[in-house]
């Protein structure tokens, strides 16, 4: 194959994989269905060139023409169209990538990490400086089962089987016949891919969603993650060869299996269950390195010497007995004794994959425990290997397989990630009136007020232990949660403290909140043990809505004056993971006002704990759309208020976003790369110094803000008729139904928006393509900020604080993304779905009225011609996307139509309407991306 510009490569593998989808449409579904894919393709394409209302018409009366397997062929072959393009515009950036660090070496990649290195050495950061950043760096990506992942696992292995395809076939040694080979291969992958169902055939087990997010680790994560560590470890031994890189600054977390707040599929049998198969994935991983290192490590005693470490270690195996494979390698590699210890190692591994994990964790197994029990366990026999190479000449084997075996272990352990457990602050309410009751402690708990709960809390965390074992006939909320501490305990017990992550209080309101899980952690041996220093609980209270956000310092406050919270926190060395959530606050406040909101939160949680010399780590509840926080994870985080990074972060990575991030091994190492390069930027005095707003500035979007709030308030929450719109011009209610998730969309009844999750009121707004979250208020806040004041004075202050402010450039950017991704005339298409008409022109008007303000201010703001002019790349991306887009939206408009127009939503009829339509749905969030 001739070089090419990455661009027409680009150009031939859409055209590749376009082509192979158009052949197998044809043959499978026949030319006449291709035909009317085509037809909609191009009237689409003319409706955009054109701006045409007519078009628009002629799309509406063909929609509704075609039978319902035609627009059930449609829709798959939209979205299968969008899922292939997605690999190819994966595979473009991996060259792009290449390209430039090829054209750009000796200098560093940009946003890379041996560019963060080198800035700041040559900024002026010395050793000691560099050190102690080295020394408190810790990045933790946590995975969440957030339900907008609507692809299932079986689609996601079919599309890495086709993306490997596409790999080989771009090497330009191919034989002719081998390339034909391979064009038969993809063919046959794509038709397996229009063949099998893109929707689930029920809904997802917690278990699925486990083995899901398992599935990145496995196919990307764990290969990834040493090739991040030897890009610091590199670029530190250039510029600061003194130092030495942390052994653990880059893991992970989850959530999934571990999440209960408003998933009562979440149980203690669930969470025992999570625990086995992510140590499963991990002895399964390490096994089959530890295999590679016995067939590798053939080092000869006899030819190079080797540390009597290493003789005594295997005379203590041989006392024990050594299995059959082990015995037979001694009998024929006597003199290779590196083989021999990755060997036992790996039989090790095998055997401790066999114990019976869950059953342990409930108390049940009373057969002997595996050999191989913590990190601790599985380390020991690398690192002798390791330390007697370096010692003994063999420093270049040492760098080799076996560091990143080291690395693998000492990030992954014998549990991959951290599990995180998560639970509603009123369930441990529930809970403890439940118990106190019981134990004859007090009658009512939950009548208590702030004050008292926390008088009582305090009370009983320095009284004696109560005696647990007499509660009887207790509800099943509070018997399963008492059941998940007591699985946590024998946890740790077994199994040491590293597979257990971080406690989060959903909803913390005050300190009450979070005294209530700490009493529940000393009661069954988790914490605050009388003889003992055991502090497996780490505690993250999570501030959601704006007043929580305003109160968080106060909370802070009174939590690190706590006695008893002091204490627990002091066996934990003195660090505090504090959550913020993106996703509430800006259901709660707008997408501005909630911004700062959450800046302003950070800056005085930071203060506090300097104050009370405590170690911080902001803990942020993003998510996928803008609205929840999603957008550049590296320019959202050198966007963070000075001083509240300090080189600790940890990030929800959620639904579709997981595999956005590490589908592909490349992107996954790329996204990493940046993420810690913004986190050791961000971290500098210089960028803090650039970083800190002027104090007029915080005056300008403190108005701003306000004015924001007000408007989005008045729309959203003072405007009945929004209510309706809403659940009428969007697939808000249908979404319920869809299975991409376990968990359910509300977390109880009533309030309609008080108890709806933020995640389907984000991704309802992009299905309809109004992008309402992301964007609603800032057009009304501009406005009338530059009424207010001289009118080229007041945009020129706008205009520096987006040329010099770092969150306010991110917070208008990441802003006309959503704007771009929405598309007012195809959300008319949905308005039109409202019944009354008054309602419908009425919310609609102030809908579009709104846009219109935010796009023309962001503008000026900007500087732009248009929206996206900053990102081309992705201006281009959408506007190719956006004809094949708006056919699934078409066909989503019917379908909801008709679906609603039956009586029967449970006849036959309705169910077919319903898989066309999740299909339309699936296809939409692969078209526009980050929907969820």
């Amino acid at each position: 194959m001739p070089n090419v510009s990455s661009q027409e490569q680009l150009s031939a593998d859409i055209h590749l994989l376009g082509d192979t989808l158009g052949r197998v449409i044809r043959r499978q579904a026949g030319v006449p269905t291709f035909d009317l894919v085509e037809r909609m393709r191009a009237l689409a394409k003319a409706r955009r060139r054109d701006d045409d209302p007519a078009i628009s018409e002629h799309i509406t009366h063909l929609v509704s023409e075609i039978t319902m397997a035609d627009a059930e062929a449609i829709a798959r072959a939209f979205t299968i169209y969008f899922q292939l393009i997605n690999l190819a515009e994966d595979r473009h950036r991996v060259r792009i990538l290449r390209e430039r660090s090829r054209n750009d070496y000796p200098a560093p990649l940009r946003e890379s990490i041996a560019e963060a290195v080198f800035t700041l050495w040559r900024n002026g950061m010395d050793e000691v400086e560099m050190g102690a950043l080295l020394e408190r760096l810790h990045v933790e990506p946590v995975f969440t089962a957030h339900p907008t992942e609507a692809k299932r696992r079986t689609i996601l292995s079919k599309l890495q089987r086709i993306a490997d395809n596409m790999m080989v076939l771009q090497q330009e040694d191919l034989m002719p016949l081998e390339r034909q080979l391979y064009e038969q291969y993809l063919d046959a992958e794509i038709t397996n891919l229009w063949s099998t169902s893109q929707t689930r055939p029920e809904k997802p087990s917690v278990f699925d969603e486990v083995k899901t997010g398992l599935y990145f680790f496995e196919n990307s994560i764990w290969n990834v993650v040493p090739q991040v560590y030897r890009a610091l470890s590199t670029a530190v031994a250039e510029h600061y060869p003194r130092l030495k890189v942390p052994e653990r600054f880059l893991t992970f977390g989850s959530w999934i299996g571990g999440d209960r707040d408003g998933n009562p599929n979440v149980t203690a049998l669930v969470t025992a269950e999570t625990l086995r198969l992510h140590r499963g994935l991990a002895l399964s991983q390490h096994a089959r390195t530890a295999r590679i290192l016995d067939r590798s490590l053939s080092v000869s005693a006899r030819l190079s010497h080797v540390s009597g470490k290493i003789g005594s270690y295997l005379a203590q195996e041989r006392e024990r007995g050594l299995p059959d494979h082990v015995a037979f390698l001694q009998d024929r590699y006597p003199d290779e004794p590196y083989r021999l210890v990755a060997a036992m190692l790996r039989e090790d591994l095998l055997e401790a994959n066999q114990d019976p994990v869950k059953t342990r964790l409930f108390g049940t197994e009373g057969r002997p425990m595996a050999r191989l029990k913590t990190s601790e366990n599985l380390l020991k026999p690398l690192e002798l290997i390791d330390s007697s190479l370096r010692a003994h000449g063999g420093q270049i084997i040492a760098e080799s397989d076996l560091k990143t075996a080291v690395t693998q272990a000492k990030v992954f352990g014998l549990h991959t990630a951290r599990l995180d457990i998560r639970q509603y602050s009123d369930y441990h309410d529930a809970v403890l009136t439940e118990v106190l009751a019981k134990l004859d402690i007090h009658p009512d708990y939950d009548s208590l007020d702030t004050e008292g709960k926390t008088a009582l809390l305090s009370d009983l965390l320095t009284q004696p232990k109560p005696d647990l074992g007499g509660l009887t006939d207790l509800s099943e909320s509070t018997a399963e949660l008492l059941e998940l501490f007591k699985i946590l305990k024998n946890a740790i017990t077994i199994y040491g403290q590293e597979l257990l992550g971080i406690y989060i209080i959903s909803m913390t309101t005050d300190v009450d909140d979070v005294l209530a899980v700490l009493l529940l952690g000393r009661w069954y041996g988790l914490c605050l043990q009388d003889n003992s220093d055991i502090a497996a609980l780490a505690i993250s209270p999570l501030f959601e809505t704006r007043a929580d956000l305003e109160n968080a310092s106060d909370v802070m406050t009174q939590l690190f004056n706590h006695p008893s919270y002091s204490q627990h926190l002091a066996r934990q060395g003195n660090e505090q993971n504090i959550m913020i959530g993106y996703s509430d606050s800006n259901k709660d406040a707008g997408y501005l006002a909630a911004q700062w909101e959450l800046y302003q939160a950070q800056e005085q949680l930071a203060q506090v704990c300097q104050k009370h010399e405590v170690g911080l780590t902001i803990f942020h509840g993003r998510g996928g759309t803008i609205a929840r926080g999603g957008g550049p994870a590296n320019r959202a985080i050198l966007a963070q208020p000075p001083g509240t990074v300090n080189g600790r972060i940890r990030i929800t990575v959620q639904g579709e976003v997981i595999n956005a991030r590490f589908g592909n091994v490349d992107i996954a190492q790329r996204h990493l790369e940046r993420v810690v390069n913004a986190v050791l930027i961000s971290s500098s005095r210089q960028h803090m110094r650039q970083a800190t707003p002027r104090p007029e500035w915080r005056e300008i979007i403190e108005q701003i803000s306000q004015i924001s709030f007000r408007a989005y308030r008045q729309f959203v929450y003072e405007t009945p008729a929004v209510l309706t719109y809403w659940q009428e011009a969007t697939p808000i209610n249908e979404l319920s139904g869809m299975r991409i998730g376990s968990r359910p969309a509300r977390r109880s009844s009533g309030d309609v928006f008080a108890s709806l999750r933020a995640i389907p009121w984000g991704f309802s707004w992009m299905q309809s393509r109004h992008g309402l979250p992301g964007w609603f208020g800032i057009g009304t806040a501009v406005a009338q900020f530059i009424e207010q004041g001289h009118n080229d004075q007041q945009l020129t202050k706008l205009q520096e604080m987006y040329q010099e402010w770092p969150f306010f450039e991110a917070a208008i950017d990441n802003a006309q993304m959503s704007l771009g991704k929405a598309d007012m005339g195809i959300a008319r298409l949905y308005a039109d779905l409202v019944q009354d008409e008054t309602i419908r022109e009425q919310v609609y008007g102030d809908i579009l009225a709104e846009f219109n303000r935010t796009a023309h201010w962001v503008l000026h703001i900007t500087g732009q011609k248009d929206l996206l002019d900053n990102e081309k790349t992705l201006q281009r991306s959408i506007r190719l996307r956006n004809p094949y887009v708006d056919p699934l939206n078409f066909i989503q408009v019917r379908l909801l139509r008709e679906y609603r127009a039956l009586a029967d939503k449970e006849s036959d009829r309705a169910q077919e309407l319903l898989q066309a339509l999740y299909l339309t749905i699936n296809g939409v969030a692969a078209g526009l991306k980050n929907t969820g």
